[in-house]
């Protein structure tokens, strides 16, 4: 996963006895951070933070509870003509440069800036997950300093896998990020908004370390898992009893080809 640079023969290799694991919580609120939890953003490391798994299996349906709510994203457009539904999914699918990330950032302003009220008319905090799955560089930064002017930071987690990742890092920074909505779902009972920047290069990067491993490819030369990757991630943004993840999935179409 890492650099192999300094690696050489004969080296001494200790197993950890454990999967991959990040930090997770309310000291992670705020931060950026990388695929195995060390930060980005030059402020020194997180704290006193519990550690989870980035791997957990889908939950069963019967756990699913949708509130039929209606999540208001102060954008007259979407809220008029594409009302979202709480704990729902919604994907973003356009050509390079029109705006996608732009509209992410927009939804995190106007829906984590303000608490949001649950069916019962509490007002409570939602907090978001943002996963930058092999974008340009550039664009995480310029989400901090945004999110940071706008005061919104404070309730949320960045984590970045961008294009100068290796393939098998950028494809598990989206299960990275799952995790910490999960726990904020499950562990703290909020609300969670999850966003995604892309879906498309995480389906690249699992199709480069198919390729890498030399298996046997599937139609138009993706990974033979790619259906079960896919799900398995999706089935795990789901609301619950305890809380609801909604999920904005922006999803990179190759030379603006809306028909493929």
């Amino acid at each position: 996963l890492s650099s192999p640079d300094r690696l050489f023969r004969g080296m001494k290799v200790t197993g950890t006895g454990s999967d991959l694991k990040i930090p997770v919580g309310q000291n992670v609120l705020g931060r950026v951070m990388d695929l195995f939890g060390n930060t980005k953003d030059n402020i020194g490391p997180i704290l006193e933070a519990k550690k989870t798994s980035i791997y957990s299996k889908a939950p069963s349906l019967n756990i699913v509870q949708s509130r039929y709510q209606i999540l208001e994203t102060g954008i007259k457009a979407i809220d008029f003509l594409t009302p979202i539904q709480r704990g729902g999914k919604v994907g973003f699918i356009g050509g390079a440069g029109v705006g996608k990330t732009i509209l992410l950032t927009e939804l995190m302003h106007n829906i984590t800036g303000r608490a949001q009220s649950d069916a019962t008319g509490k007002a409570q905090n939602v907090f978001s997950v943002f996963a930058g799955v092999g974008e340009r560089i550039r664009e995480g930064q310029e989400l901090y300093q945004r999110l940071k002017q706008s005061g919104v930071l404070p309730k949320t987690v960045i984590i970045l896998g961008q294009m100068n990742e290796n393939a098998a890092v950028r494809f598990r920074v989206a299960l990275a990020a799952v995790a910490q909505a999960e726990y904020f779902r499950d562990v703290l009972k909020s609300d969670v908004l999850f966003f995604i920047d892309n879906m498309y290069r995480y389906v690249q990067a699992g199709a480069e370390v198919a390729t890498l491993l030399g298996t046997i490819p599937s139609e138009q030369a993706y990974q033979a898992t790619l259906q079960t990757e896919v799900s398995t991630l999706e089935d795990r943004l789901i609301p619950t009893a305890n809380g609801s993840i909604t999920s904005f999935q922006n999803v990179y179409v190759p030379a603006d080809e809306i028909t493929d």
